[in-house]
């Protein structure tokens, strides 16, 4: 192994797709995020163990370039960048010895395979000058549990030919170098990938109104969250993206909101994924496309996986390897060209690069579906028509194996925009479609109790004041209680009542209707109901307000 830097050959792993008319270029350097503490790391001998430092943030940039007389790197120097991660700036290389002995004594690795790969030469030059005749559209790309910025380099370097910036640092955990695979982690790694935006602006050429996200495995999880809270995003992509199997990680935090994600979104998965990946299936306003590759692992998805973990004497198998990463790599360009530089509709990105019926499905599975319009968009489509047509709409599209065709909470807002625009007859309709495509919603139970116009006029209310309403116990009571506590006293009554026939076992219901009344000076109906709140055992606090008020009462 002493001789790794010593000579140069090709790789095993190469991209024959063609690259693109730019020189590619690759700048790293490290930085902190100073918003985060990080614990103290061995990379770091003049701090001592009880102390902290700010995050560690290694930045990895490959860019278009100009032509220059430099040579190109070899992988070896991705791979020392290793030594790099936690915010030193020079490696010895005594240090470089310790990455490698540590990488063959904790990796499956080919020692003459990983000799050969490090020794490759790849397209990149380092610190190439920037071209800057143009802007070009940025990619902010997530590695995968525990890996470094430059797992998918190749791909990186194939990128940047045709026009792309790509950044991307290293998956590591909340507070050490080890990424736990947790809600924490995932959400580390999505402030990591947000953190990279601001690097960008200090990078020539990059065009910070043209931005993708990008993610492989975990990083496929964590972008997901990325792209949920930043409304500049323009495109997503998941290869094979743990968001199908972590899912729960996703629907327990706060950005389960299907109206944040409008933008087109390409999925690459390994082994076949087509069916029950929920992120997909849910995916109401973004026009997705699913390129499937049965034949990889999930490994084959990312080329530092395929460059040092394979044997020597592997050929059927690495030649299906690099089979599928050129197709991966070829769709991804596909994708991103489509979004970015010729802005494809749905239907002519599925003509020109997403037809199922033009590939070897023995190889590739493609599958794809057409955004539907966001709520606004589609009121004002019908505003001009009275509302006519739009339940017809809604028919055409329910799908016979998803009855939810929108989600829940958009088209209670679409119930509430209707009546807001002169559309009162439209929002009746839609509620009466609401309750019968929508199973296990409140309008059985409602109607048990009050009239269908009652209860639509009761929601335009609870909506209004809540932003949802599924006739809960607390949006019942805030709505009351505003109502009461305004010029609306006499309404709030049956919005403290109602409560108290959904809810009848519960005290603070009948507290509440109690506090309606004793608001408008009907002591005997308060009375009645603070007598029904100590009968229900309430707590002590409420059992207190309630004996509190029946003596000022008297």
């Amino acid at each position: 192994m002493a001789h790794f830097l010593g000579f140069s050959q090709n790789s095993a792993l190469t991209i024959s797709e063609p690259y693109g008319p730019y020189s590619i270029g690759f700048k790293t350097f490290n930085t902190y995020d100073r918003s985060r503490s990080f614990s103290f790391d061995v990379n770091r001998p003049d701090i001592s163990p009880e102390q902290t430092i700010s995050r560690p943030i290694q930045v990895c940039v490959w860019y278009p370039a100009t032509a220059n007389s430099k040579g190109p790197m070899t992988y070896g120097e991705y791979f020392f960048l290793k030594a790099r991660e936690m915010g030193s700036t020079e490696v010895s290389e005594a240090k470089k010895k310790q990455v490698l002995a540590d990488f063959i004594e904790t990796d499956p690795v080919d020692p003459d395979v990983l000799d050969s790969e490090l020794n490759a030469l790849m397209g990149a030059v380092q610190d190439a000058p920037f071209d800057r005749t143009k802007k070009f559209p940025v990619l902010v790309y997530g590695p995968s549990w525990w890996s470094t910025a430059f797992e998918n380099a190749l791909l990186c370097e194939f990128l940047a030919s045709h026009g792309y910036i790509v950044v991307s640092s290293p998956s590591v955990g909340p507070e050490t170098r080890e990424m736990p695979i947790s809600r924490i982690g995932v959400e580390t790694q999505a402030r990591d990938m947000e953190f990279l935006l601001g690097t960008l602006d200090g990078l020539p050429s990059a065009d910070m109104d043209h931005l993708a996200v990008a993610g492989f495995s975990l990083g496929g999880l964590s972008n997901v969250l990325m792209m949920a809270r930043n409304a500049s995003v323009d495109a997503w992509i998941g290869i094979d993206p743990s968001i199908h199997e972590a899912y729960d990680f996703f629907r327990e935090s706060p950005y389960e909101d299907y109206s944040r994600f409008s933008r087109p979104a390409l999925f690459i998965n390994s082994l076949g994924y087509m069916e029950d990946l929920p992120f997909y299936d849910q995916l109401v306003y973004s026009d997705a496309y699913m390129v499937n590759l049965p034949k990889l692992g999930h490994t084959d998805l990312a080329s530092m996986f395929i460059k040092l973990f394979r044997s020597k004497d592997e050929q059927g198998n690495l030649a299906v390897r690099i089979k599928g990463y050129n197709l991966m790599s070829r769709y991804l360009l596909a994708f991103l060209d489509g979004v970015f530089r010729d802005k494809l509709t749905h239907s002519e990105m599925v003509q020109k690069h997403f037809d199922s019926t033009a590939v070897d499905t023995s190889f590739v599975e493609i599958k794809s579906k057409k955004g539907l319009p966001r709520v606004d968009a589609l009121l004002d489509r019908y505003k001009s028509s009275k509302g006519k047509g739009l339940i017809a709409f809604l028919d055409s599209i329910v799908s016979k194996d998803v009855a939810r065709v929108y989600p829940e909470t958009d088209l209670q807002k679409l119930i509430f925009l209707s009546a807001q625009n002169d559309l009162a007859k439209t929002s009746g309709e839609l509620m009466l479609w609401y309750g019968d495509h929508y199973p296990g919603t409140f309008h059985k139970r409602v109607l048990e109790q009050i009239s269908f116009s009652e209860m639509h006029h009761m929601f335009l209310e609870i909506y209004g004041r809540n932003g949802s309403c599924h006739f809960s116990y607390e949006e019942l009571n805030h709505t009351g209680h505003l109502m009461s506590m305004g010029k609306e006293g006499d309404e709030s009554i049956q919005y403290f009542a109602l409560n108290t026939k959904l809810y009848p076992k519960n005290y603070k219901a009948f507290f509440n209707l109690g506090i309606g009344y004793f608001r408008l000076n009907k002591f005997e109906n308060a009375k009645i109901n603070f007598e029904k709140c100590l009968g229900l055992n309430p707590d002590a606090r409420y059992k207190n307000m309630a004996n509190d008020l029946l003596s000022k009462n008297e």
